[in-house]
C-alpha cells in the first residue's frame, strides 16, 4: 500500500477562506493539498499519487521532475520536462479535475489501483460488480478482458472503485485513445490506465475526472449530469419528438424473424402432387437446381407424405432451386443493386406462383418469419406493441404484404444493416451488408500505422471509414427504407463506440473522427426519415443519436473458443448458423459455461450503472446472440434482470417455431409492457441490495417507483422465491413470478 507522506515545507491551506500563494519549486516538489470544506485531496506532482483524505486512490507512477510548480487552495500548476507535460489540476465539489496537455507522441500511464482496492464497478455493459478476489474475475479479467478500450469495451468511459466506505470514481472525460489493461498473478490482478498521445491528438488534453460519493451508482449519476451539463445528454421523449413513430417503442419486445426464402413448410399443402411434378418434363427446370439430397428424398418418398424433418429439408431446397433459377441481375458496383435486389424478389415469387401454385397456399400467406399468417398470430394473441426486424432485407422485399400488416397492426418493422466492413464478390455473397462497390472498398479501408489495410470483421475484406463511406450509405439507406417500406433501422456498429485511427493518404484520420463521423452518419438518418433508429451496445459516444440498442443487457462473450463456437461435441457448443430460417446458433438452448455464468449472469456480479445514465434516453436489450431463450440455464435470472432494469425483452422467432415462442413472449410482454408504459420517461436514481447476500435487489425511479427482484429460492417478505415487485408512484402494486 502506498501511503503518501506529509513532506517538510508542505503548503497545506487549513480552510478555503485562507488565501494562498504560490509555491514555484524548480527541479523537485512537495505532496500538495486541495481542499474545500471538508474534501481534502493530496497530490505528489512527482509522481501522481493521490489520496483524498488520507485514502490512497491512485498508486504512485514513476518519479518525474517537476518544474514551473503553483499552488492555491483549489487547484495547482506544474509541467514534467521529461515527457513536455504540463499537468493542471482543479477542485469542484467533491471531485478533483485533472487535465494533462502535451505536443509529444506518448503513451502515458497515469493511473495504478491501490492495492486496498478489492472491488470495481465496472461498466462492462449494463454493468459489473467485480471482486478482484473472485477466482472467475480473474480467470476473466486476466484471460480475456486484460486489455479495454474504454470508449468501446466499456460503455461508459468511467470505473468506480469501492474504498474506505466510499465509491471513488474515475470519468474519462477525453473518452478516445484510453486503454484500461489487468495483469498480474490470479492472487492478485493488477490495473492501469494509459492513454496515447498521437498525431491525431497530441494537441488535445486528457481531462479526468476523480469524484467521491457514496451510492455505488453516484459515479454514473455524475457522468449522466456531466452529459447534462455540456449538452451531450438527449432524453428519449426529445428523440420522439422528431421522430414520432418512436412513441411505438414504448413496452415493446425486440423479435427477429428469421427465413429469407419465398415459402415455409406450412406453405406447401399438396406434397404427393409437388413431388411428382417436380419429377416431370414440366418441373425439369426446378428439379435440376435442387441439391442432390433433395432429389434423392423426392424420388424415396415418390406419393407419400414427407416426414416433417423431410419436410424441413426439401423447403429449404426448393428456396433455394427458386433463388437460383431468378439471379440478382446486378453487382456491388451497379448503382441498382438494391432494385435488382427487390426485382429478384418479386420474381421469384411470381415463377413460385405460376410454376408451383397448385401446390401451394395463397401467395398472401407465403413467408418463413416475416409473413401475414405470423403477424396476424401476434396480433391476435394481444401483442399490441412489438419492434420486429429481418436478418436480411431481402426478406422484406420477399414479403411486401407481411411489412404492410406490421405496419397496419402498430409494430415498428426493420432491417439489419451496416457500413463497417467491405468483403469481395464470392467471399459470402449472402453477407448484404457487406457487398460495397470495390472503388470503395479500396479507398475507404482504415490504414493502419504499419501502412497495411485493417481487416474486417471474421478478418474478411476491410474495416471502412465511416466518414469516407457517408455517401455511399446514405444513398444506400434511402433505397432501403424505400424499397422495403421500413418505419425503423437497425443500424450495426455505428452505436458500438468503436474507432480507429485512420492513416490513409487520402483520408487520414483520428478515434474521434471516426465517432464523430457515425454519429453524424445516425443524426442523418434521424433528421431524414424522423423514424426509430437503433444500433448495437449504445456506448456512451454514439447513444445521443439512439432510440435503441442491442448489446447491453445480454453482452458477447466468449468469442472465439472452440468448445462454444466450433466443438459440436462440446457440452458449451451455441450451434451452427444453420438452417437459414432456423439457425440453431440464435434458436437451439445452449448451457453457459464457467466462468461466463458468474461473472455474465449472476446477479450478484451486476450493477445497473449503464441505466443510471441512460434509462430514460434509449431503451436496451440483449446483444442479439442470446435472446431470452438462448441461455436456458439463467433465463428466470435474466428475465428478473430485464425487469428491475427496466429493459426489454428480444426473441428470435420464425412460423416453425411460433407455437413454442409465443408463450413466452407473452410472459414476458406481460412483466415489461406496463412497467415501461410507467417508467420510460423515468431516470434511474438509486439501487441497493436488500438482502446481506446480494439475492434480493431494489431499484429505485426519479418518480419514486420502486422495483424490487428475488433472485434467490426462499421468500423474502411477502415477494416470493424468483419474484418481481414493482410498486409505482401511482400507487399501483405489480407482482410477478419469475
Amino acid at each position: 500500500m502506498n501511503k503518501t507522506p506529509r513532506l517538510a515545507g508542505q503548503w497545506h491551506c487549513l480552510a478555503k477562506s485562507v488565501t494562498c500563494g504560490l509555491l514555484l519549486l524548480a527541479g523537485s516538489a512537495s505532496a500538495l493539498t486541495l481542499q474545500r470544506d471538508d474534501m481534502i485531496f493530496t497530490v505528489d506532482p512527482s509522481t501522481l499519487a493521490i489520496s483524498i483524505g488520507n485514502m490512497p486512490v491512485n498508486q504512485p507512477q514513476a518519479p518525474q521532475k517537476v518544474t514551473a510548480l503553483s499552488h492555491g487552495p483549489t487547484q495547482a500548476n506544474w509541467y514534467w520536462p521529461q515527457r513536455a507535460m504540463n499537468v493542471a489540476l482543479r477542485l469542484g465539489d467533491n471531485e478533483l479535475y485533472l487535465d494533462f496537455t502535451t505536443a509529444k507522441p506518448q503513451r502515458f500511464i497515469w493511473f495504478s489501483l491501490p492495492e486496498p482496492v478489492k472491488t470495481l464497478l465496472l461498466p462492462l455493459a449494463e454493468g459489473s460488480r467485480v471482486s478482484l478476489k473472485d477466482p472467475h474475475w480473474q480467470q476473466y479479467l486476466l484471460g480475456e478482458m486484460s486489455s479495454l478500450n474504454t470508449n468501446m469495451d466499456l460503455k461508459l468511459p468511467l470505473w468506480s472503485q469501492l474504498q474506505g466506505g466510499q465509491v471513488v470514481s474515475w470519468l474519462l472525460l477525453t473518452p478516445m485513445h484510453n486503454e484500461v489493461a489487468f495483469s498480474g498473478a490470479e492472487t492478485a490482478v493488477k490495473m492501469v490506465a494509459a492513454h496515447e498521445f498521437n498525431r491525431f491528438n497530441q494537441h488535445q488534453p486528457l481531462q479526468v475526472l476523480l469524484y467521491a460519493g457514496r451510492s455505488e451508482l453516484s459515479g454514473a449519476l455524475r457522468y449522466r449530469q456531466y452529459l447534462q451539463q455540456t449538452g451531450q445528454f438527449t432524453p428519449l421523449q426529445d428523440k420522439i419528438r422528431l421522430a414520432p413513430e418512436g412513441e411505438k417503442l414504448i413496452g415493446a419486445t425486440h423479435v427477429y424473424l428469421w427465413g429469407n426464402g419465398p415459402l415455409d413448410v406450412s406453405d406447401v399443402i399438396d406434397w404427393p402432387g409437388l413431388a411428382l411434378y417436380l419429377q416431370s418434363p414440366g418441373g425439369l427446370s426446378l428439379w435440376d437446381k435442387i441439391d442432390k439430397e433433395g432429389r434423392q428424398t423426392l424420388e424415396t418418398v415418390k406419393t407419400r407424405i414427407p416426414q416433417p424433418w423431410q419436410q424441413a429439408s426439401l423447403t429449404a431446397a426448393l428456396n433455394a432451386a427458386l433463388i437460383d433459377s431468378v439471379p440478382v441481375n446486378a453487382t456491388p458496383d451497379d448503382p441498382d443493386f438494391l432494385p435488382a435486389q427487390q426485382a429478384q424478389a418479386n420474381a421469384i415469387r411470381r415463377l413460385a406462383e405460376q410454376r408451383l401454385g397448385p401446390f401451394l397456399a395463397p401467395a398472401a400467406a407465403w413467408g418463413q418469419g416475416l409473413s401475414t399468417p405470423l403477424i396476424t398470430a401476434l396480433h391476435q394473441a394481444g401483442l399490441p406493441r412489438l419492434w420486429l426486424a429481418t436478418e436480411k432485407w431481402t426478406a422484406n422485399f420477399m414479403a411486401a404484404r407481411a411489412v404492410a400488416l406490421a405496419k397496419k397492426s402498430g409494430y415498428l418493422i426493420a432491417t439489419y444493416d451496416s457500413y463497417d466492413t467491405a468483403i469481395p464478390r464470392g467471399v459470402n455473397d449472402s453477407w448484404l451488408s457487406a457487398q460495397i462497390p470495390a472503388a470503395l472498398r479500396e479507398n475507404c479501408a482504415i490504414v493502419e500505422a504499419h501502412g497495411g489495410k485493417k481487416p474486417g470483421f471474421g478478418q474478411k475484406g476491410y474495416y471502412l471509414n465511416p466518414s469516407c463511406m457517408l455517401s455511399f450509405s446514405q444513398k444506400r439507406i434511402s433505397e432501403l427504407m424505400h424499397l422495403g417500406n421500413l418505419n425503423s433501422l437497425f443500424l450495426d456498429v455505428d452505436g458500438t463506440g468503436m474507432a480507429a485511427d485512420d492513416y490513409h493518404p487520402v483520408h487520414p484520420s483520428g478515434a474521434q473522427h471516426t465517432i464523430a463521423a457515425r454519429n453524424a452518419r445516425m443524426a442523418w438518418f434521424n433528421t431524414t426519415f424522423k423514424l426509430p433508429l437503433g444500433s448495437e451496445d449504445g456506448n456512451a459516444a454514439n447513444a445521443g443519436q439512439l432510440m435503441f440498442a442491442h448489446g447491453t443487457q445480454t453482452w458477447g462473450f466468449g468469442w472465439g473458443r472452440k468448445d462454444m463456437y466450433q466443438d459440436r461435441r462440446s457440452p458449451w457448443y451455441l450451434g451452427a448458423w444453420w438452417p437459414d430460417a432456423q439457425p440453431a446458433f440464435f434458436f437451439a438452448p445452449a448451457k453457459v459455461k464457467e466462468p461466463y455464468r458468474s461473472v455474465v449472469f449472476d446477479p450478484r456480479n451486476r450493477i445497473p450503472l449503464y441505466q443510471a445514465v441512460f434509462h430514460d434516453a434509449l431503451i436496451s436489450s440483449h446483444h442479439w446472440h442470446t435472446d431470452n431463450l438462448k441461455l436456458s440455464e439463467v433465463k428466470t435470472t435474466r428475465t428478473l434482470l430485464s425487469g428491475l432494469y427496466n429493459t426489454a425483452p428480444m426473441y428470435h422467432l420464425n412460423r416453425a417455431t411460433l407455437a413454442a415462442r409465443l408463450p413466452e413472449i407473452l410472459k414476458t410482454d406481460a412483466v415489461f409492457r406496463p412497467l415501461h408504459t410507467a417508467l420510460w420517461n423515468q431516470a434511474l436514481t438509486g439501487f441497493r441490495w436488500l438482502d446481506d447476500a446480494g439475492w434480493v435487489q431494489q431499484t429505485t425511479f426519479s418518480d419514486g417507483s420502486v422495483i424490487v427482484a428475488n433472485f434467490s429460492q426462499s421468500a423474502f417478505a411477502d415477494i416470493p422465491a424468483q419474484g418481481l415487485r414493482a410498486t409505482l408512484a401511482d400507487g399501483r402494486i405489480l407482482d410477478f413470478k419469475g
